[in-house]
């Protein structure tokens, strides 16, 4: 899905800068801040499960429970957090080179 956005410039060399700091292409990096936005302000979802949002689930008894992480993973699935990398083919190089990057940074 590709969507455009009119950012005033400083916005707009601000977040290039944040993506280039983590690694990532600005679109990448925008597409992750929106999809934790979306986590952070607990979406809702009527699933046969009872989950009503990402940090828990109503048990029988309508009581709040913590996830389990199988539970998780469906929730992350749900929200497009896991999989949407589809250029990456090779995860743990990918994680290699990410960190071998991060360990030639320099503070400051």
């Amino acid at each position: 899905m590709s969507i455009i956005v009119n950012l005033p410039a400083e916005l707009e060399k601000t977040i290039a800068a944040e993506a280039a700091k983590a690694g990532m292409t600005v679109s990448d990096y925008v597409a992750g801040r929106l999809a934790a936005g979306r986590l952070d302000q607990g979406t809702t979802t009527n699933d046969s499960r009872g989950m009503n949002d990402s940090r828990g689930m109503n048990d029988s008894r309508g009581t709040k429970r913590r996830l389990t992480g199988p539970e998780m993973v469906h929730r992350w699935k749900e929200l497009g957090l896991i999989g949407y990398r589809t250029d990456i083919s090779d995860p743990e190089a990918h994680s290699r080179r990410l960190r071998e990057a991060a360990q030639r940074r320099t503070a400051g």
